[in-house]
């Protein structure tokens, strides 16, 4: 007989799902002949189950609720009272803890991604003016060249470089021919309808046209684990969606550097040309140390890979950052870590379940609620935000429209239905849209820049952004949540159904 109690693991090579275990019933065998009694034996193993589970999550928050206490204390008496109650770094403190406790009580009410709530809470914070990150600066800066290391590295950890060789046309087509035409139609729409300029047209698509994989992978996983669907379903959306994420990081950090970043012409224009594959030819030459650097007998082997391309993504970002070398960090963080896992692979370590990985996913799970409470600082509600906001709901469907269109089309190969699967799972904006739109903001900020205009098209990418987040977020995680099993059908179902009856 089956052991049903055990847990279940399922390894697609970009997520593991650790299933809960199964609440089955053991067998009873009475000498007296009694259902009611076996009823009433069920029934107090589900209060027991339920009674253990709600003291698990208890004590779970407990600690959690004890460690920042004792995190504020420390700091508190560390370094005096700019973290006493009324100091000046406490009130981010408390938000960033606010938005993560209001996420966690969204996703288990409504099963909907936490960051909803996290950048709700930074709004609030904001126009009740508890809270506003562009009266910190340095630290929000300092922030978004970390954000983007962790997120990168997160994702490229799981790139199956065998399966990107073998499908390298569906992964750059599915990557690159929508996020390129949603980016040229918004840069269009916003000159015609707002007079916006092409050149920060092209800043504000680089960062809208951002498809965000982290919301919808456990979804993508959960949905095809153990089917036999004629597709690698999470691969192709990391590897495709990664693509899109690359482009995205990659051109916004040049166009930035290109309007922020003073200098001689001739070698902004060689900087420009050069920045992405400067960026991509470093990671792959430093992913490729992990082939041999730690050694495989080196007693701290896994300490020494994890410090290996974190460090290394963070130098790249700072490095890069001062030197106005905007987009090639990101590009070279992602080349690394999908070069650093194929080599680890080999080695025994399984893609996007390994030490590294689990680094990655801790650091993610720490920083996102501040993430997204901070981007919800910057948005503020002024005398023309309604304006901005009804044009920019007026240009958000028509982008999503174009951006759909483009990717049913370039998926010909696949059926009606998982083409509309992928129109699902191509609809939400988040993550790089969070990290990168206050960049601009922070950027005018330092410089001291009087410069009226910039910051009014600043202040338009913000509110453009934060929009978008907010409206494609929760419909594309329900869509991909409620349709998915309905368009991903099994493949030989049929014939399968007909052995197993014989």
């Amino acid at each position: 007989m089956e052991h049903k109690n055990a847990p279940a693991s399922i390894d697609k090579g970009v997520y593991i799902i650790h299933n809960e275990d199964f609440k089955t019933t053991p067998e009873l065998t009475f000498t007296y002949s009694s259902e009611k009694n076996a009823i009433v034996d069920v029934e107090k193993e589900k209060e027991n189950n339920a009674c253990i589970a709600a003291t698990g999550t208890f004590l779970h928050y407990f600690l959690l609720l004890l460690l920042g206490f004792a995190s504020w204390g420390l700091l508190w008496c560390a370094f005096g009272d700019e973290w006493s109650w009324n100091g000046k770094w406490f009130r981010p403190a408390v938000v960033a803890a606010i938005a993560w406790v209001t996420g966690d009580m969204l996703q288990m009410a409504t099963t909907l991604p936490p960051c909803l709530a996290a950048i709700l809470t930074g709004i609030i914070a904001r126009n009740v003016e508890y809270l506003d990150m562009r009266h910190y600066t340095e630290i929000d800066g300092f922030m978004r060249k970390i954000y983007p290391v962790i997120i990168l590295g997160k994702g490229s950890l799981g790139w199956n470089l065998s399966y990107m060789k073998t499908n390298w046309k569906q992964v750059a087509s599915l990557g690159v021919l929508p996020w390129t035409a949603e980016v040229v139609t918004l840069a269009a729409f916003m000159n015609l309808l707002l007079d916006y300029p092409w050149l920060w047209g092209f800043l504000l698509g680089s960062i809208y046209a951002s498809v965000s994989c982290p919301i919808l992978m456990p979804t993508v996983v959960r949905l095809t684990a153990g089917k036999n669907l004629g597709q690698n379903w999470p691969q192709l959306y990391c590897t495709a969606g990664g693509t899109d994420t690359a482009l995205s990081v990659g051109v916004f950090g040049v166009i930035h550097s290109f309007i922020m970043y003073d200098g001689d012409d001739a070698y902004l224009y060689i900087r420009t040309a050069c920045a992405l594959v400067v960026g991509a030819a470093a990671g792959v030459m430093w992913g490729s140390l992990a082939r041999f650097l730690p050694h495989a007998s080196d007693a701290y082997l896994t300490e020494l890979r994890v410090l290996f391309v974190v460090i290394g993504g963070l130098f790249a970002s700072f490095v890069t950052t001062q030197f106005g070398w905007g987009g090639t960090a990101g590009i070279a963080v992602l080349a690394c870590n999908a070069t650093a896992a194929h080599h680890w692979a080999k080695a025994g370590w399984k893609l996007n379940n390994n030490p590294a990985a689990t680094a990655y996913r801790v650091m993610w799970s720490a920083v996102e609620p501040a993430l997204f409470a901070y981007t919800g600082t910057f948005f503020v509600i002024q005398a023309d935000t309604k304006k901005v906001m009804l044009v920019g709901f007026g240009i958000l469907s028509v982008c999503l429209a174009v951006r759909l269109i483009v990717a049913f089309v370039v998926c010909y190969k696949l059926s009606i239905r998982e083409r509309l699967f992928v129109c699902c799972t191509w609809v939400p904006k988040s993550i790089v849209e969070a990290v990168l739109c206050p960049v601009a903001i922070n950027a005018l900020i330092v410089r001291g820049d009087p410069d009226d205009v910039r910051i009014k098209y600043a202040e338009y990418l913000m509110n453009l952004i934060v929009q978008a987040i907010l409206i494609t977020t929760p419909i594309g995680f329900l869509l991909t949540n409620h349709l998915g099993p309905i368009l991903l059908k099994e493949k030989h179902k049929k014939c399968e159904n007909e052995t197993e009856s014989s």
